[in-house]
């Protein structure tokens, strides 16, 4: 911006000067989009097993893993190059192995922890009695325990959580049956007791530089939009867990559908008394072959289902997963990729899948996560034929964005970004349309592309700094109508008062 335009800016009567507050902390998203490994079918090295795929989630560049730390079944979930004997007696033990040693000694922010129920099966379906409670407390605060001591001072987090709670709660019913006040009220306690075995350890050991949560995941949101009795409708609202985890496969792979199913699962879930109200993630995405999209547009269709999560706002989102583990039909000796569902990254032929690009390209990228007030005090936010506008006070998640930053690292004035609505779409400015900004792109090209700039002075974007938006597509400013509201469009070269906005972190 020239001297004598900035000196223009800032002497607009209505133009809301900056304070001086902490700045905006990046989360990098590599820490977000992470990957599942568990079961696959095939492997290519001699490594053993659990660590070969690690290596390859590595490999792709996320630090965000999710496997099985389950002790009776691990030859199961990690076969290859491995031996597991004799069977590990229960959780400390397995995680205490050589081969999970190795694992949580590589560079992963996050790992994701399936810890199923101490008895397999779960207990709680006839109630929990005070033995059961006990020991599934004694469960979780011994691996707490464990883990909080082992990895003090590594800057590593770990995640506690049960695989698709439904399933669980559902267990041995048929599916016209509905689940009794007696289950209901025992998975209320058993997920309870897990967090209190949590919570527990972290009080008698503290936490180094080092996290250890608990997470309760649901499975059958769709249902519990339709108002059946489900973990999410009638346990979720009287838990008290660190995070609550979704694993998606029940909203037939529509991003719109995924938005709807974490809104509706965070209107259940009660704040964390960690993380408050952004204590939601996406536990498993995915598309298999047999779920009925071409095989090009299944990728397509898995990496809007990632772009809508991330505009949403999820604390993590894993994909399932680098190798895949369910076949098509029967077949002999070493699948071939035809013999697969397809849920993979690397494929049995040894050639990576397109989401590995797709991720790839997202994994550079820094998130951050702001609203944006114009002069008039008014948000920018998009509207039902996603229009963007100023018109609206506050207070709504679709004026609530996802800012990618593409350079990576800190948010600074100059930075190349991306901005994601509510349900992963991209704000774009459209030719023709007399330079008016919509969400409606589902990727990140040329029009989608904006430099960010701080009104004064470079470096760091402080929260409340006043920005401009410059878009690459034209080179001009994104700016309102008159008095700072209406339209949100891309019309001058030079910003006046209508082109800056106010930058704020949601209080999420």
């Amino acid at each position: 911006m020239s001297r004598s335009a900035r000196s223009w800016v800032l002497a607009g009567a209505l133009l809301i000067s900056a304070t001086a507050v902490p700045v905006v902390e990046a989360t990098d998203a590599r820490d977000v989009l992470g990957v599942g490994h568990a079961a696959g079918r095939y492997n290519f090295t001699e490594e053993d097993y659990l660590n070969e795929g690690a290596d390859r989630i590595l490999e792709l560049g996320s630090r965000v893993i999710k496997v099985f730390l389950v002790p009776g079944q691990v030859q199961t979930f990690y076969p290859f190059n491995s031996d597991w004997s004799p069977t590990p007696v229960d959780v400390v033990d397995l995680a205490q192995r050589p081969y999970f040693q190795t694992l949580f000694a590589k560079p992963f922010s996050t790992f994701i922890l399936e810890v199923v129920p101490v008895t397999g099966a779960p207990q709680f379906l006839d109630g929990l009695t005070k033995e059961e409670a006990d020991a599934e407390r004694d469960q979780m605060y011994r691996l707490t325990k464990y883990l909080l001591s082992a990895y003090a001072n590594t800057g590593k987090t770990f995640i506690l959580q049960n695989w698709e709670g439904d399933h669980l709660l559902r267990f041995g019913l048929s599916a016209s049956a509905a689940p009794d006040a007696t289950r209901l009220q025992g998975m209320i306690d058993w997920w309870n007791v897990r967090q209190d075995g949590v919570r527990q350890a972290r009080q008698e050991v503290g936490e180094q530089d080092v996290q250890v949560l608990h997470a309760a995941e649901v499975n059958f949101v769709e249902k519990a939009m339709e108002g059946k009795v489900t973990a999410t409708n009638d346990v979720i609202p009287f838990t008290d867990c660190d995070l609550y985890s979704y694993s998606s496969w029940d909203v037939e792979f529509t991003p719109g559908e995924l938005v709807k199913a974490l809104d509706y699962l965070a209107s259940k879930a009660p704040d964390s008394h960690r993380f408050g109200n952004h204590d939601v993630y996406l536990g498993e995405y995915g598309m298999g072959k047999l779920h009925g999209a071409p095989e090009g547009q299944r990728y397509e269709r898995i990496r809007q289902l990632m772009e809508a999560a991330l505009g949403w706002g999820v604390r993590y989102a894993v994909y399932w997963e680098v190798y895949c583990n369910e076949a098509v039909h029967l077949y002999a000796g070493r699948p071939r990729n035809k013999d697969l569902q397809g849920f993979w990254l690397v494929r049995p032929d040894g050639q990576k899948a397109p989401l590995w690009d797709a991720l790839t390209k997202q994994l550079k990228a820094a998130l951050f996560r702001g609203s944006f007030s114009s002069v008039s005090n008014q948000y920018v936010s998009v509207s039902a034929d996603r229009s963007v506008n100023v018109a609206k006070p506050g207070d709504d998640p679709w004026e609530i964005f996802t800012i990618k930053d593409w350079n990576g690292g800190a948010l600074e004035s100059g930075d190349e970004v991306s901005l994601q609505a509510h349900d992963g779409l991209y704000l774009t400015v459209e030719s023709g349309s007399k330079s008016r900004l919509f969400a409606r792109s589902s990727s990140a090209g040329s029009p989608e592309l904006f430099t960010i700039r701080k009104l004064e002075g470079g470096g760091r974007i402080q929260n409340g700094a006043d920005v401009t938006f410059q878009s690459a597509r034209s080179s001009k400013y994104l700016g309102t109508d008159a008095g700072g509201r209406g339209a949100v469009r891309a019309l001058r070269l030079e910003p006046g008062p209508t082109e800056v906005f106010r930058y704020l972190e949601p209080k999420e």
